[in-house]
């Protein structure tokens, strides 16, 4: 009896120990070409996509150039968390990143380079946690995106994003700053049931097709000025704790 209570000890903790992989590991397999699934496993270290092999000028003009970077495969990470920063998006100034405090943040563009990242395949982050920045700026998903019961402990910079097809957010929790501004949703998109502690912002943001934010809470403001809701936006249970701001946005809302 007192072995079998040792060995069921030593199979609970390998049930409930988290695998750590490197975030070199991630970027080395991305860069190759390699599909990335992952389940159940902590990332650690700064993965960032900027630098992946295929990065290409896209532009240059008024003292700055723009790169790109492509993700070319699917990426898959259910259960997983984030130690590091996860960086699609970062602006350099004389070859330095230009930082106040630990965010990186965009002043002028004058005698600076941007970096961005596409992703041209699925991308699937269901259950996970991102405890340091997550930088999605500019980036085009070219397939599904999910996020889909993910915590973000940091702010969430999706600003500029292009989600050409669905974006899922469902079940969400934003800690910090939520930023989708002049971002783009070309199909269904789900914010259901997403915890907005810090303040939402989808000033000027585009919805092409329906958006839910059904039995959704907003703890700050809530910006949906400009926004347009082409299809509709469903607000149906939605908790504004500090109001909601829908100046000039476009479209049926449909707010109880």
């Amino acid at each position: 009896m007192k072995k079998l209570i040792i060995l069921f000890s030593i199979v609970a903790f390998s049930a409930t120990a988290q695998k750590e992989i490197s975030a070199q590991t991630i970027f080395d397999l991305i860069d190759k070409g390699k599909q990335v699934e992952y389940e159940g496993v902590t990332i650690t270290g700064n993965l960032d996509l900027t630098e992946l092999s295929n990065k290409h000028q896209v532009n240059k003009k008024n003292g700055y150039a723009e790169y790109k970077s492509n993700v070319e495969v699917p990426l898959s990470f259910k259960n997983c968390k984030f130690k590091g920063d996860f960086i699609a998006y970062k602006y350099l100034e004389d070859g330095k990143q230009k930082k106040i405090g630990n965010a990186i943040v965009s002043i002028s563009f004058e005698d600076a380079d941007i970096y961005s990242t596409d992703f041209e395949k699925g991308v699937v982050f269901e259950n996970c946690v991102f405890e340091g920045k997550s930088e999605f700026k500019y980036s085009d998903f070219e397939e599904n995106a999910s996020f889909g019961k993910t915590k973000f402990a940091k702010n969430a910079n999706f600003k500029y994003a292009d989600f050409k097809h669905q974006a899922i957010f469902s079940k969400t929790d934003f800690e910090k700053y939520a930023d989708f501004k002049y971002s783009k949703f070309s199909r269904d998109t789900d914010f259901f049931d997403v915890r907005f502690n810090g303040t939402a912002d989808f000033k000027y943001a585009d919805f092409d097709d329906k958006v839910t934010f059904k039995n959704t809470s907003f703890a700050e403001n809530a910006d949906f000025k400009y926004a347009s809701f082409d299809d509709g936006g469903n607000f149906d249970n939605t908790k504004f704790a500090r109001g909601v701001d829908f100046k000039y946005s476009n479209g049926k809302k449909y707010v109880k």
